[in-house]
Order: structure tokens, then C-alpha cells, then sequence
């Protein structure tokens, strides 16, 4: 759920993009960097969303519910909790032409990584935490 919500954030922001799914294969999910990610990942924020659908439709987007089942993964794996402000909204656009150039690549070196993580406010010591 980590990664996915950063490879979601990393593209268009933390918008859900990357939950979209494409009949033409070109969506986010569908790069070849994104190819790795959890299945149950993606199956938690779909299984959530609908949970709250049928409660209150309308109301609570795939983007709120991935970064807050992103918090509860941390927090009950013993890292810190932290309180998500909510709001956010569903991305409407995910192209699979926009992750490539979004993601740090396998070839980066040091300085790569630190310029793209730098890029997005986030420390060496994030990025560590991040690529697990």
C-alpha cells in the first residue's frame, strides 16, 4: 500500500491515478514500473471504496481512502501515526506515458535519486524508507 500510494503521488500527485483502469491498457496501472505493485493493494482501496458507497455515496474518494489505508499500513507495522487531512479528489486522467519520466529509475545514482526525491519535498532518508 506504501508503494502504491507513492507511485501514485509521484505522478499527478495524490489523486488515485494510478487506480484507473484502461479497456486499452495505456492507464498508469498498465507502465511497466507500475507492473510490480501489489494486487492487494489495489483490492484494499477498491474493496473500501465500495464499503463506503454503500453507506454514503459520493462522499469519500479513492484518494482520501488510499492515503489513509497508507497511514493504518505504517501505523500497525510500528511506524508513526499521523493524522491524514482529507479532501482530496479522485484523479479524472491517468496516462501510462506520464509514469516514465515521474519515477525513479533502477539506473539512477545517488545524486538522480536525491534530485527527483528533493523534487517532491522528501529527505534521503525518506527516499530510503520508500524503496523498502
Amino acid at each position: 500500500t506504501l508503494r502504491l500510494f507513492f507511485h501514485d503521488c509521484f505522478v499527478q500527485g495524490c489523486d488515485a491515478s494510478v487506480m484507473i483502469a484502461s479497456p486499452n491498457g495505456d492507464a498508469e496501472k498498465d507502465a511497466s514500473e507500475n507492473l510490480s505493485l501489489a494486487g492487494d493493494g489495489f483490492d484494499t482501496v477498491i474493496k473500501a471504496k465500495a464499503a463506503v458507497e454503500a453507506s454514503c455515496p459520493g462522499v469519500v474518494s479513492c484518494a482520501d481512502i488510499l492515503a489513509l489505508a497508507t497511514r493504518d499500513v505504517i501505523a500497525l507495522l510500528g511506524g508513526p501515526s499521523y493524522r491524514v487531512e482529507l479532501g482530496r479528489r479522485d484523479g479524472l486522467v491517468s496516462k501510462a506515458s506520464s509514469v516514465d519520466s515521474n519515477l525513479p529509475k533502477a539506473s539512477f545514482n545517488l545524486n538522480q535519486l536525491n534530485k527527483m526525491f528533493s523534487k517532491h519535498n522528501l529527505t534521503q532518508t525518506d527516499m530510503i524508507a520508500l524503496s523498502g
